[in-house]
């Protein structure tokens, strides 16, 4: 769970430093992009409607390169899936040192996709990191499971989840207007101290326990 939420609030983090860069798209909300292409596409904005495309097209091959490491990497498919994650956004972050400040937010969209696979079992994502609409469906849900016997407090895993994005977003927004893009850098700052710690819990408890996912 506290894995789980550190990791919402860095895919909040860099996800609002590519929504203020980028002027209203996302780097992990592919609903958002989606509609933005869409609509840009009904009324000919071809620069816009390329560029969501664009986003979601890098943010689809991240979740396969996710997915990828998670299947090949064995009992250390956590580690291996944020390596990735960090690998990319480290890339991204030299990216925007060059000058390339779209092309380094792409690099980070795709990182944005891979870090999906984190919590993969049998080739299912338990918990979705970047996509928190299902989270917030989910903490309605178990809320109202709540006042019928069930669990009383399970619905609040979820609000946590929500909660870990939003502030990790309030910090990105807030970093990049004081450092512009050089805020990935902080970004890829935290997936490190999140893969290290990650592979040092798994040495000694291998098996992480994840959100129920139904």
């Amino acid at each position: 769970m506290v894995l789980a939420t550190g990791l919402s609030s860095v895919a909040g983090f860099l996800d609002a430093i590519g929504f203020v860069h980028l002027g209203g798209y996302f780097l992990s909300f592919m609903s958002g992009n989606t509609t933005r292409m869409a609509a840009s596409t009904a009324t000919q904005q071809w620069e816009s409607a390329y560029k969501a495309a664009g986003l979601i097209a890098m943010f689809f091959i991240g979740v396969m390169i996710g997915a990828i490491a998670s299947r090949v990497s064995g009992d250390h498919e956590r580690v291996a899936v944020l390596a990735v994650a960090s690998t990319t956004v480290a890339a991204a972050a030299i990216t925007q040192e060059l000058g390339a400040g779209v092309a380094a937010l792409l690099l980070t969209a795709l990182a944005m996709g891979s870090m999906n696979s984190v919590f993969q079992r049998s080739g299912e994502v338990q918990v979705g990191l970047t996509y928190i609409t299902g989270t917030v469906v989910k903490a309605g849900q178990r809320l109202v499971d709540a006042f019928f016997g069930g669990p009383r407090w399970v619905w609040l895993r979820y609000i946590t989840l929500w909660a870990g994005l939003t502030v990790g977003a309030v910090l990105g927004a807030a970093t990049y207007h004081r450092i512009g893009l050089n805020a990935l850098w902080i970004g890829l700052a935290l997936l490190l101290i999140a893969t290290v710690t990650t592979w040092l819990v798994g040495r000694s408890s291998p098996a992480l326990p994840v959100l129920d996912s139904d």
